[in-house]
């Protein structure tokens, strides 16, 4: 049944929603990327297959949506609402309603630290729990910075299964948390397989791999960059720079107009600014040790 307070109605979305969704997300399009590239990608029906979500949105007195709130595959929370009041009232609904456990959040910070109090987790164990600067470029002022001699981009399936899974397992361990165990091996097992079948590429300097990255969230007009990762012996050279725009550049020749991407790190920061990104807001990522049962 649809829950409703005093000014709004919160209900369930389904396929025949997604346009509705769209036109409202696409006015948050940088704090939104996730949700749109999802829903997009596999539709708004949750039948525990990868990308998929319980979605959960708000509607105004005149019948417009005003939030969402979605539960994707594996756990996590992200959420978009256009004011606090809405999304209280959202995220009450989602922790009656909710019937699998919580993994992590990741949405606008505020809006992540309101939704974390809602569902009474602000002291539970995490990960990781940050709040990145985001930052945005439009596609006609990217700066392609000089290329090395002997450099080449590849698509990252012609990359050794081996070594994409070793840089998998070497970032999740210093930058999101991960513990080794059964748990990581799955998680970048099934990231070995969706970077092969996805928009990856890495960076080959004489016949060496020194850098990969890729983008995370994708649509006709705008790409999210994510999993860039340069091993340690390869740092401090512009590798990832690089890479990252002549990523930037093929999906510029293919009609993307801006891109977007979250980082807390300083050598990352750098980089770039470098190639014409400026911050516009922030990002958290908040990651549970371990998912939690989300009426707790």
């Amino acid at each position: 049944m649809p829950a409703a307070c005093s000014f709004m109605q919160i209900r369930r979305l389904h396929d025949g929603d997604r346009e509705e969704l769209e036109r409202f997300l696409s006015g948050y399009a940088e704090t939104s990327m996730y949700l749109r590239s999802n829903a997009r990608k596999v539709g708004l029906e949750y039948r525990g297959e990868d990308f998929q979500g319980e979605y959960f949105a708000a509607f105004d007195a005149a019948g417009n949506m005003a939030g969402v709130l979605a539960h994707n595959h594996s756990g996590r929370v992200l959420m978009q609402a256009v004011d606090k009041a809405t999304l209280t009232a959202l995220v009450a609904a989602f922790r009656e309603a909710a019937t699998r456990p919580i993994a992590g959040f990741l949405g606008p910070d505020e809006q992540v630290e309101a939704t974390v109090a809602g569902l009474g987790l602000s002291n539970h164990d995490y990960a990781m729990n940050k709040n990145e600067r985001l930052y945005a470029l439009e596609l006609a002022a990217l700066v392609v910075p000089p290329q090395f001699d002997s450099t080449e981009m590849v698509e990252a399936s012609q990359i050794d299964r081996a070594i994409l899974a070793e840089w998998i397992r070497d970032n999740e361990l210093e930058t999101q948390g991960a513990q080794e165990g059964e748990e990581l091996d799955a998680e970048v097992e099934w990231q070995v397989q969706q970077i092969i079948a996805g928009d990856y590429w890495a960076l080959v300097v004489e016949g060496q791999p020194v850098a990969l990255s890729g983008f995370t969230a994708h649509l006709p007009d705008i790409v999210q960059i994510g999993s860039v990762w340069t091993p340690p012996q390869y740092r401090n050279r512009g590798y990832a720079r690089a890479l990252v725009a002549l990523t930037l550049q093929k999906a510029r020749e293919q009609g993307v107009k801006k891109a977007i991407l979250f980082t807390d790190n300083p050598a990352a920061v750098k980089a770039y600014t470098a190639i014409g990104f400026t911050q516009v807001g922030s990002y958290r990522i908040a990651l549970l040790k371990r998912p939690v049962d989300s009426h707790k």
